[in-house]
């Protein structure tokens, strides 16, 4: 089994390396031996720093990408290793996706119908909460089912989002972070128990296979309002895509098309600028030095980076603090078609260890089932992460064996992933807490001296994919704006 997760050793040996690695920082014009110079360092080959970077290279900057991974498309991550080649990160792509569709044209990526997600629909899903598997069809009149009125029409995980639409005070998709619409910046708990929600019903809605967070309590109910609104842009005529082959073949051609030098596998671990210019020094003691630097680095991973001279305390603040989601994979291929054997759908989502137990079809055949994925977020993944991989996926399988006897010796576990211990990550997307929105979500909007933000967590309109896009155009656009005249 391929156990394709970062251990924490590596996280903490980056963190270690931080402090040692602070006298080997020079000023750009000093005479330390510079592995490469650039106007413009991007810290990252995800979408934000490949946007960038293609962006200040139409302006005729020299740019220069370092990142920490083996690949590029950061976050964007298709498993080639996995039958069918499923998304651990970035799957469909709305045709409001402008820019990131406009790129594509630009660099001839080729897209077709939607890849599979996570999700699942109420034809091929069963439920299983309390111990009870129960069909779509029964879920309304189940003793199992704590909605009331409507709600007990939905199936668990629509139960929760499509409740809070009514109340979405948000006028457009660029409101949530105007300070007019502050106030609603309230955790989705406090907004549903006003609205009579018992703690049983935000519990099952919100901390049971939680898309965004982990509980009602953690999440700022403004976030998925701007969800929603910015899904009205994005969804354009309603038709979803996806690269053929994958969507890492989106950043790969991008890569492809910036002339600069991508540096790879090359973890900075500090930052440090002046008068003169602005450096990155990684744990392997290469120099990167230019005029700006682009960090698209998620706040998690810009934890680990020392930065000189120090973010002011707003920034600081949110790079700090900043929740992400949590994300823990284990993809197995089924060898014998169990779901034939118990009449029950194949994907299951569960209140369990297992996740959203979904079935993926990349196959011509409908019927067919490439692999399974067992998807798990929130405190659930916090619990398979403490095991080491191996276990987790064994414990995971056990779970699925337990609830599915049908399953037993059905299934083989081929690949693990968990986006919490990939040390350039530290988690899957930026989850606004409550009260973070009002406080921290402008923090990244202007650059700190010479260092400029991009990522998603800096977008101020779109989300994921074209977040990211967005991110990198408006961090190229400040860099052109400020240094049009003197790199």
């Amino acid at each position: 089994m391929n156990t394709a997760s970062v251990s924490r050793r590596t996280a903490l040996k980056l963190a270690a390396g931080t402090a040692a690695a602070v006298p080997l920082l020079r000023t750009a014009g000093a005479s330390a031996k510079v592995d490469e110079r650039a106007d413009v360092i991007v810290l990252g080959a995800g979408l934000a720093g490949l946007n960038a970077a293609l962006l200040l290279e139409e302006q005729g900057y020299k740019v220069l990408v370092v990142e920490g991974r083996d690949r590029v498309g950061g976050r964007l991550y298709t498993m080639d290793d996995v039958p069918g080649r499923p998304e651990a990160g970035g799957s469909g792509v709305g045709t409001g996706y402008a820019r990131l569709f406009d790129r594509c044209k630009q660099l001839n990526v080729a897209f077709e119908e939607h890849r599979p997600r996570t999700e699942g629909t109420a034809a091929n899903t069963a439920i299983h909460v309390d111990g009870k598997t129960i069909l779509a069809r029964d879920w309304p009149s189940s003793p199992h089912n704590p909605f009331a009125g409507d709600t007990r029409k939905l199936p668990p995980w629509l139960a929760g989002p499509l409740s809070l639409l009514p109340f979405n005070p948000l006028p457009d998709a660029t409101s949530w972070r105007d300070p007019a619409f502050a106030k609603h910046d309230r955790s989705v708990a406090e907004v549903l128990a006003e609205q009579g929600w018992t703690p049983a019903q935000i519990r099952l809605a919100y901390a049971t296979n939680p898309s965004y967070g982990n509980s009602g309590h953690d999440l700022s109910a403004m976030m998925w309002w701007h969800i929603a609104r910015n899904a009205e842009v994005m969804a354009g005529d309603g038709k979803v895509h996806a690269s053929v082959g994958g969507n890492q073949r989106m950043p790969e051609a991008m890569a492809r098309a910036v002339k600069g030098t991508i540096h790879k596998n090359q973890a900075v671990i500090g930052i440090r600028s002046d008068a003169d210019g602005i450096e990155a020094v990684c744990e392997n003691g290469s120099l990167f030095c230019g005029k700006a630097l682009v960090c698209t680095l998620p706040a998690t991973a810009l934890r680990l980076i020392r930065i000189d001279p120090a973010l002011p305390p707003k920034v600081q603040t949110a790079v700090d603090t900043i929740s992400y989601n949590r994300v823990f994979q284990v993809h197995f291929v089924p060898t014998r078609r169990f779901w034939e054997a118990d009449g029950l759908p194949p994907s299951m989502w569960t209140d369990t260890l297992a996740g959203r137990f979904m079935a993926l079809n990349y196959g011509s055949d409908p019927a067919d089932v490439t692999t399974f994925l067992a998807f798990v977020n929130g405190f659930q993944a916090d619990r398979l992460d403490r095991m080491p991989p191996e276990a987790a996926a064994v414990a995971v399988l056990a779970e699925v064996e337990r609830i599915r006897p049908s399953a037993k010796g059905a299934l083989r576990p081929i690949k693990v992933w968990s986006w919490q211990r990939d040390p350039f990550a530290g988690g899957a997307y930026a989850c606004w807490q409550p009260g973070h929105i009002a406080t921290q979500a402008h923090a990244f909007d202007e650059p700190v001296g010479r260092l400029f933000f991009a990522g998603e967590h800096t977008a101020a309109v779109a989300r994921g994919m074209e977040g990211a896009m967005e991110s990198g155009e408006r961090a190229a656009l400040q860099i052109i704006e400020r240094f049009q005249e003197t790199l």
